[in-house]
């Protein structure tokens, strides 16, 4: 036993596994149910096709594969329960908490997924159709139905008897949830806080009256946002009458972030929330493909600017080499400032309340980049190109001044306007920031070279 607890230690390679699978599958097994499901699902994830993954799948314990299966992308996710009968998924979601089964069932076929829900039993049936009932992305698509409710009249004592017997059952105990008669909240006990009291006094007496709390159709960025202001543990969800529906626990917040905080990342890059590695590549390519088209027609926009100068250019050969300079630092001081908003809407910092603080602190930053880099490009050009000289120095300081300038505020005012409009600012901002200072680059520059250079 000890050899194999030393060999269970090591990273085990697809290779590896799929030859005890073959030779010893009682070793691999073994193997498994020692790793972690997120281990596993690495394992499956490095496998060459879902054909090595099926071989590997039945050596995973039915009560953990439902977890493994969810630490992977939703397309292999969708794949490897293709593969599965609904006799099979359903023993799988028979191990899993209520939110993690609706997560799963919801990469499953409705008319499959149909199928499991009406084999459960009526306890289980009833809770997960609740939550399935609920948009993916709310308060009560991420909630749990397993939580420990109580009576507002119930004792102390009468509470640790009936949590002795019960408690087992309910994973992440933190908060003991209080109600009335008609089963609205009114109230929240922290587990410690129930410990520590007498055995004689009543929950109405010691409940947390004001602990916040989530309606079921909220969005799940609002309830990141709760869970971030006041640093709790779980959040009880009710809906519109009160009454608790269910519960949300920080772990399945922080994935909350962690998606969020993925999608914000792809949307300034003009990707989908939903590209990922594990997608076909024509997949990828059909939704890559209508951002490049988008950003296709705003390089057109930019070159038009430039063909209405080919006369100056052509007169001056240095100022070919020396525009893509202008635009690529305001791009890129417009970008930082973009991300920065961006960011901070996203995280509640920058509301349309105190937008025009920002925007003044984000255009002060501009002046005073553009004021320093114009100086610093001014000096450059004019030693570099000598037979212009200074002349072609002031011009491209000024330029580059103008375009930082406008880099700074159309990286604030750009996010800031698609808000008020209710589009998502990370979604559109970066393409059409990208269209101004290049515009405004290559069109400040040229236009300043036309008046003082010929």
């Amino acid at each position: 036993m000890t050899q194999l607890s030393d060999e269970a230690t090591k990273a085990l390679t697809v290779a590896e596994a799929l030859k005890l699978a073959a030779e010893q599958p009682e070793t691999l097994r073994q193997r498994f149910a020692v790793m972690h499901e997120s281990e596993l699902a690495d394992l499956l994830l490095d496998c060459r096709d879902d054909e090595q993954r099926s071989q590997l799948v039945p050596y995973i314990d039915e009560k953990r594969l439902g977890d493994v299966l969810l630490e992977l992308p939703e397309g292999r996710q969708e794949e490897l329960l293709a593969r599965l009968n609904p006799k099979a998924i359903e023993e799988i979601v028979e191990h899993m908490d209520s939110d993690d089964a609706a997560d799963l069932l919801q990469a499953v076929e409705k008319p499959v997924a149909d199928v499991i829900i009406d084999r459960l039993e009526p306890e289980e049936r009833r809770d997960l159709s609740q939550l399935l009932a609920h948009d993916e992305e709310s308060a009560g698509g991420l909630m749990q139905a397993e939580l420990f409710k109580v009576r507002d009249d119930w004792t102390v004592d009468t509470v640790l008897k009936v949590l002795r017997r019960w408690g087992r059952e309910i994973e992440n105990l933190n908060y003991i949830y209080v109600v009335d008669d008609d089963d609205r909240l009114t109230g929240v006990l922290p587990l410690h806080k129930l410990l520590l009291s007498e055995p004689d006094q009543r929950m109405s007496e010691i409940q947390e009256a004001d602990f916040p709390r989530v309606l079921a159709g909220q969005d799940q960025e609002e309830v990141a946002k709760i869970f971030d202001r006041y640093d709790v543990l779980a959040l009880p969800v009710v809906d519109e009458q009160g009454v608790l529906v269910g519960r949300i626990t920080a772990d399945d917040v922080i994935d909350v972030i962690h998606e969020e905080a993925t999608e914000d990342m792809y949307r300034l890059a003009a990707l989908s929330d939903e590209d990922d590695l594990s997608e076909p590549v024509l997949t990828t390519a059909r939704r890559r493909g209508v951002w490049l088209l988008v950003n296709l027609g705003t390089a057109i926009l930019a070159s038009i600017v430039i063909a209405q100068f080919e006369q100056t250019i052509a007169r001056i050969v240095a100022l070919a080499v020396l525009m893509p300079i202008v635009a690529s630092m305001g791009g890129i001081a417009g970008t930082q400032t973009l991300t920065v908003i961006v960011r901070g809407i996203a995280l509640g910092r920058v509301t349309l309340a105190n937008a025009r603080r920002a925007l003044v602190k984000e255009v002060m930053v501009g002046l005073v980049s553009g004021l320093l880099f114009a100086c610093i490009m001014g000096f450059v050009a004019t030693i570099w190109f000598p037979e212009v000289g200074i002349r072609l120095g002031f011009v491209i300081g000024a330029a580059m001044m103008i375009n930082l300038f406008a880099a700074g505020l159309a990286g604030a005012v750009i996010p800031l306007t698609l808000q008020r409009l209710n589009i998502d600012p990370a979604l559109a901002s970066g393409t059409v920031l990208t269209t101004v200072t290049d515009v405004v680059g290559f069109l400040s520059f040229l236009g300043l070279a036309s008046v003082f250079l010929l």
